[in-house]
């Protein structure tokens, strides 16, 4: 593009003088126009090389927190070097002074080599333990410093220190599950020996104990535990290394979480005034699912009830406070005085109604999803879907030939289907607990007709999902996110966990899931079955609330929040020689990289002078006004001698 540009201005050039040869003023306005186009369009720029006196050396001396026990050397080793230079603190902030007791809870190299250089010393000589924590990477800005930083390193390479850097365990488990439970630990600045894990209960009970090898470099090592659960309820634990001698933090050996564990069995009661045809079907599907334990009593007279599977007859009444859900078919719910089931469903358990429901007292009026009224409907009713539950995700199902006569239903019930705009299936909100109905009489019908159509067994998922939905287990989050840490500073990566688990609360795999962290939306990648990860870079400072959304299964999951609090600046903890910034740092500004005990061999550059290069830029408007007034001189002494 420049070769044409010069070629073009060349000829237009030559063309100029064979024109104008006879008349010099106008020939050079034009001629100068035409080498101004020129350097605009290839944006030309010229470089002047020139000398300028050469300042003395700056030297950087860190002044942070993990700098405390360096700082005397420091000063010493300062006091015995023979050249002349300017010294500065730096810790957040640049200072000529520094007390001891003001050391900065933050390092901030980036400003200080920056607002260093802005001095044209001969050369940068920074001291430091290179934990950068606060504000741009130093490695942003090397390139922009135009002076060799002279790195001197302190502080122990290899600290010695122990500690827990992650554990994985299961949000739940059952009775008699082995749970297992796996930490990672790191040990570094050991010559020799080993270290021990420890897991125990909160109350201090030993479980188990393993050893694992101290390392001189950082190393890594995975240790496995197993507990067996025996009890419901939830677990604590704490995971405890072994503290060494001297270590620099005795703040990581520790760890402590909890395991939900859950009894393996839902109780559930079904009960019918009469047994019919859904009885059948009911049964068979309740008791296909081993996760529940089913009792099943009809009455066959009032005052008289019998066990349908044992056929053994009491005038005792079900205890109904013994059982997680309770099912009622075809009853009539007036004569249910042995039920106290709206103090069952405050308590947190869950009622399921379903066939023909007779003699609605008040009560019951006051707490069912949807509103009928006695007597049923009969023709051809088809079922639509208005909110996907379970296994009612499409409408291609037959059509129903009896149901409740229906009126309405609740403000606050949730509606799943319906059969000509009336709600079918509904559950609500009744105190702790949920009222699920299912306005379908002949329900054992509709099912065979279904199980014949597309050769599925509806209902074993379908009250089975129902159940598991009711129970106090439906209560725990299927979808569990979480985070090893809750304070962060910007710039910082902030990694996350997430487990899934099925309407069972067993672990399952297979979910699309992503992170919703403020307006990001960053995707979970499977790392084994039912164990998600994710990450993210906080960008703002103040309280940042993450979930996870997805779908396991066609349905869609939410998961519990975590809220972190992001500040601008990071405590400073490290106490380790960050070698590899420093070298990084030194080896792209052309220094190098020495520890502190080779800072009074230093020699200075010999030259008193310092090369530099100023660039002039043509594009600028000053280039076009002169094109502009060239032409306009051009046209007036055209005008004058009457050329047009």
């Amino acid at each position: 593009m420049t070769l044409i540009a010069l070629l073009i201005s060349v000829s237009a050039i030559i063309i100029t003088v064979l024109l104008y040869l006879k008349q010099p003023v106008q020939l050079l306005l034009r001629v100068a126009s035409i080498v101004l186009i020129y350097v605009l369009a290839t944006n030309f720029s010229l470089s002047i090389n020139t000398t300028a006196p050469q300042n003395d050396p700056v030297v950087l001396i860190d002044h942070s927190q993990s700098m405390k026990n360096h700082l005397p050397g420091i000063i010493d080793k300062l006091s015995e070097t023979s050249f002349t230079h300017e010294s500065f603190f730096f810790q957040e902030s640049l200072t000529v002074k520094a007390e001891p007791e003001t050391l900065g809870k933050y390092t901030d190299i980036t400003t200080a080599i920056s607002k260093a250089n802005e001095l044209k010393p001969t050369m940068l000589i920074l001291i430091t333990d290179g934990n950068h924590n606060f504000g741009a990477s130093p490695l942003s800005v090397v390139d922009e410093i135009n002076v060799p930083i002279q790195v001197y390193g302190v502080g122990e390479e290899r600290p010695r220190d122990v500690s827990i850097v992650d554990v994985a365990y299961p949000v739940y488990a059952y009775q008699e599950d082995t749970i297992e439970i796996r930490a990672v630990v790191e040990s570094g600045g050991f010559q020799t020996g080993s270290g021990e894990a420890t897991l125990q209960l909160s109350s201090g009970k030993k479980i188990a104990g393993q050893r694992f090898p101290l390392s001189n470099t950082p190393a890594r090592y995975t240790i496995d535990f197993l507990y067996t659960a025996k009890d419901p309820g939830k677990i604590h634990f704490n995971i405890d290394l072994a503290l060494q001698s001297d270590e620099i933090s005795y703040d990581n050996n520790a760890s402590s979480f909890s395991v939900n564990i859950l009894q393996n069995k839902i109780s559930v009661l079904y009960y019918t005034d009469h047994i019919s045809f859904n009885t059948k079907y009911i049964m068979r599907s309740l008791q296909k699912d081993r996760n529940l334990s089913i009792s099943a009593i009809h009455s066959p007279a009032p005052g008289t009830y019998q066990n349908i599977e044992q056929n053994e007859t009491t005038t005792s009444s079900p205890n109904n406070s013994q059982y997680d859900v309770v099912l009622l078919d075809n009853v009539n719910l007036e004569k249910l005085h042995w039920l106290n089931l709206s103090e069952m469903a405050n308590e947190g358990s869950g009622i399921i109604l379903s066939g023909a429901l007779e003699d609605i007292s008040v009560a019951w009026r006051g707490i069912i999803p949807i509103d009928i009224t006695a007597g049923m409907l009969t023709g051809a009713y088809q079922l639509r879907i208005a909110e996907p539950f379970s296994v009612l995700t499409d409408n291609g199902y037959p059509p129903l030939q009896h149901i409740n006569r229906i009126v309405g239903s609740k403000q606050d019930a949730v509606i799943i289907a319906r059969v000509n705009e009336l709600p079918l299936i509904a559950y609500r909100k009744h105190g702790r607990g949920r009222i699920f109905q299912v306005s379908i009489i002949d329900l054992g019908t509709w099912h065979f007709l279904q199980h014949g159509l597309k050769d599925h067994d509806f209902l074993y998922y379908f009250l089975g999902d129902i159940i598991r939905f009711l129970s106090p287990m439906g209560e725990h989050r299927r979808l569990v996110l979480n985070t090893q840490r809750r304070e962060y500073a910007i710039g910082e990566t902030v990694d996350l966990t997430l487990q899934s688990y099925n309407r069972d609360l067993r672990r399952i795999g297979g979910g699309d899931f992503f992170l919703v962290a403020g307006a990001e939306k960053i995707p979970f990648y499977e790392t084994k079955e039912g164990f998600y990860e994710a990450s993210f870079v906080v960008q703002k400072t103040g309280q940042l609330d993450i979930l996870a959304r997805g779908q396991i299964e066609e349905e869609q999951l939410i998961s519990n929040e975590v809220l972190i609090n992001v500040s601008s600046r990071y405590m400073e903890t490290e106490h380790r020689l960050n070698r590899a910034l420093l070298q990084r740092i030194a080896a792209a500004t052309g220094g190098g990289f020495f520890s502190l005990e080779e800072l009074d061999q230093l020699t200075l550059p010999t030259t008193q002078k310092r090369r530099v290069s100023k660039v002039i830029n043509f594009n600028s408007p000053i280039i076009y006004l002169a094109i502009l007034l060239f032409s306009v001189v051009d046209w007036i002494i055209r005008r004058r001698r009457g050329v047009t």
